[in-house]
């Protein structure tokens, strides 16, 4: 039996589709197997709906003050911003994930970094967030994102954020701090702004986004969140924020078929297919040597003088 203890289980969540907050619990129980090692060792920030997506949500960083079962783990890490330490937790286990669901965690956000190297990410995400564009012309640019990773020698994956955006990673070996893997991110987001100008920006003013794709690299950053493969979103439908294979990835592919109801199905037909890929990592200094030379002499330039001193000699 499970150490979790639950309530309120027939809350609903989604008033129109009338899933419950006991429906939460039963997908990242079913799912607990695809989602964990997703999870395992990194801090997590707790996005709380207590009351489902209708009512009021809040982030919790810290959970100090929260009196926790002993199967839950912590890490303390150092705040930048306030110099105080702040207490994440660390979903590491089945109990752990049924707890977070328990407290209103529709959503599961981690950071890129996992505890034993706080300083290095695991992949480089790059979240492209949507304008007042279609579904169809954000896949277009994940496509064009994922050449341009090719064309540098690199592998990439691709998810779906669970809401309208679409999220492409490039796993690495955590050697790489988050500055140096910002820093190449943005070479990728460049040149597939250069080859899609009318369609894509690199600009995070909102004031510019109009009608074009924010390829946002800010999520390499050090205590930044992507939400996890496989999270439920707090969004219509009871999304989830699904890895697919780059071939689903068409104009026709609707974010909402990746579901409460529909990933269990899917799974046991289709496994996890980023499964082996993550365990193929790349190497960050092989693919920025090659997104250099796909720029023009003065921005390669220009992208040089904002590389991390000394960053070279790493492979």
């Amino acid at each position: 039996m499970s150490p979790v203890e639950l309530k309120n289980l027939d809350k609903v969540f989604w008033p129109k589709e009338g899933f419950t907050k006991g429906d939460v619990v039963r997908y990242y129980d079913r799912m607990s197997s695809l989602i964990l090692p997703y999870l395992r060792g990194r801090p997590m920030v707790l996005v709380r709906h207590p009351n489902g997506i209708k009512g009021a949500s809040f982030f919790q960083k810290n959970v100090a003050s929260i009196h926790l079962p002993s199967y839950v783990k912590t890490v303390r890490i150092r705040a930048r911003s306030t110099g105080r330490d702040v207490h994440y937790i660390v979903c590491n286990n089945k109990a752990t994930l049924l707890y977070l669901a328990n407290l209103g965690c529709i959503e599961m956000h981690t950071w890129g970094s996992q505890v034993r190297k706080l300083h290095c990410p695991g992949y480089m995400v790059i979240d492209l967030d949507l304008g007042g564009n279609s579904f169809a012309e954000v896949a277009a640019v994940a496509r064009e994102t994922r050449k341009v990773i090719a064309a540098a020698g690199g592998t990439s994956l691709v998810k779906t954020s669970g809401k309208r955006g679409i999220h492409v990673y490039v796993p690495l070996r955590p050697i790489y701090d988050f500055d140096e893997v910002r820093s190449v991110a943005r070479l990728v987001a460049e040149i597939v702004n250069r080859r899609m100008p009318r369609l894509t920006t690199t600009s995070p003013r909102l004031s510019g986004r109009r009608k074009k794709i924010y390829l946002d690299c800010a999520r390499n950053g050090f205590g930044q969140t992507t939400v996890a493969p496989y999270s439920l979103r707090a969004f219509a439908k009871a999304t989830v924020s699904a890895p697919v294979d780059w071939r689903e990835l068409t104009g026709a592919c609707s974010p909402a078929r990746y579901n409460l109801c529909s990933m269990a199905r899917r799974v046991r037909m289709k496994g996890d297919p980023w499964q082996k890929a993550m365990c193929k990592p790349n190497s960050l200094r092989k693919l920025e040597a090659s997104l250099r030379k796909m720029l023009s002499p003065d921005k390669a330039a220009g992208a040089r003088g904002r590389a991390k001193p000394g960053s070279h000699r790493r492979r």
